[in-house]
């Protein structure tokens, strides 16, 4: 048999083995890979597009902003959905800073909230806790704070830890009177002192 016809043999066989082996890998692959169970699609799944698609939501919105009185105001928040009346949007897993001009930072975390730029007003609610730079740590179940000015109020029970003690009061309330001295921290409604002096 010459070369020729031997290449021409080998051409012949391989046209015929090649697709054969082929078409037995596929079917190994079939026979052995897992069937998938619809059903437990769901478990691995992170995201709910049915509540996607119904709900108009946004991730990670973040609001910021400079008061009358030269406070920084900035506002983020896990998630935000649109008021279907217009008044702003509620949100989860707020974080709030308030800086104001005179070095004075107010921080806030709440649970929930409401966010109506338009309004002038944010409002956190559902376990409110408050650390001001002067040693206040506040916790709350609502805080109300406007956006055009610094001035954040607590209208119900207040437990607050402070840098001479402990203390327990109806209301709070945080007001700048003065750009160059800073804002009042206010503590009313029943208030209860527990002193407890620096060693």
């Amino acid at each position: 048999m010459t070369s020729e016809s031997r290449h021409t043999a080998l051409v012949h066989w391989a046209k015929i083995a090649l697709p054969l082996s082929a078409l037995v890998l596929l079917s190994t692959l079939f026979l052995f890979s897992g069937k998938v169970d619809p059903t437990t699609a769901a478990i691995y799944s992170k995201v709910d597009v049915t509540t996607l698609a119904r709900e108009q939501r946004l991730t990670a919105p973040e609001f910021s902003g400079v008061t009358e009185d030269g406070a920084a105001l900035t506002v983020q928040a896990a998630t935000a959905a649109p008021d279907p009346s217009g008044n702003g949007a509620s949100a989860s897993k707020i974080i709030a800073k308030l800086e104001e001009g005179t070095g004075v930072v107010t921080d806030m975390r709440a649970k929930t909230g409401r966010i109506d730029p338009a309004s002038g007003q944010i409002s956190l609610s559902d376990g409110v806790a408050v650390q001001t730079s002067s040693g206040y740590r506040i916790s709350t179940e609502r805080v109300d704070m406007a956006t055009d000015r610094t001035s954040l109020s607590a209208p119900g029970t207040v437990e607050a830890k402070a840098p001479f003690g402990t203390l327990h009061a109806g209301q709070m309330q945080i007001d700048a009177t003065d750009p160059k001295t800073g804002s009042d921290l206010v503590f009313k409604g029943g208030v209860k002192l527990i002193y407890q002096p620096q060693k």
